[in-house]
């Protein structure tokens, strides 16, 4: 698998966790657990783009 592949996975997979997360803490945004996963998410975005140039 190549490593833009292993990113595109790993986003996904981080999008359904941050959407559990979520549900979970009743759509507080704010919620530690949940800026931190969206944190992850935007990081993982972000190496994504690097690697598209």
């Amino acid at each position: 698998m190549s490593h833009y592949n292993g990113l595109h996975v790993e986003i996904e997979q981080m999008k359904k966790k941050l959407e559990r997360t979520v549900k979970e803490y009743m759509y507080n945004f704010r919620h530690p657990e949940v800026v931190e996963l969206s944190q992850q998410l935007d990081r993982l975005i972000v190496k994504m783009m690097r690697y598209s140039r």
